[in-house]
């Protein structure tokens, strides 16, 4: 496939991060779906840095990352033990959400990134915008950066 990249385009790494990192007050997106419990279970974690908090907006809505999933940007209330892992509650400006984040849970954060890190193999994201011709284009990158992948 066959991506152009903006004229203004920015390439984004992605450093490995814990539960342990976030705090409340921080902006998150969970991807996760409902286990046999009820309950949420992330898929997978991002950490927004502070200039991407007026980029992304906050809310839930269907993820296309698994059948039934949900994508949810919301600021951390806190993060409590659970019995499988740990309870992190979120809000948002329409709702809140409470998602057990098991230890396995994928969770990362965007770092600065540059074009060495588009070599062949590497692992990227591209959400591309398609043209009525049909090409693709994308104004941002999120690329593996020192062996961590972007979950998606």
């Amino acid at each position: 496939m066959t991506v152009a990249l903006a004229a203004n385009f920015t390439v984004a790494g992605v450093a490995k991060r814990s539960l342990a990192d976030i705090k409340p007050g921080d902006y998150v997106a969970t991807n996760s779906i409902k286990g046999s419990d009820g309950q949420l279970h992330a898929i997978e974690m991002h950490i927004f840095p502070e200039a991407m908090k007026a980029a992304v907006p906050e809310g839930q809505r269907p993820s296309s990352l698994v059948q039934g999933g949900l994508m949810t940007n919301a600021y951390v209330v806190e993060v409590t033990a659970a019995p499988q892992g740990q309870l992190l509650k979120g809000k948002w400006k329409d709702g809140t959400i409470d998602t057990l984040v098991e230890p396995d849970a994928p969770i990362v954060t965007y770092v600065p990134g540059d074009l060495g890190l588009l070599q062949p193999g590497a692992t990227v994201v591209i959400f591309a915008l398609k043209k009525p011709d049909g090409s693709l284009t994308a104004a941002r990158v999120t690329a593996e950066k020192d062996g961590v992948k972007p979950p998606m």
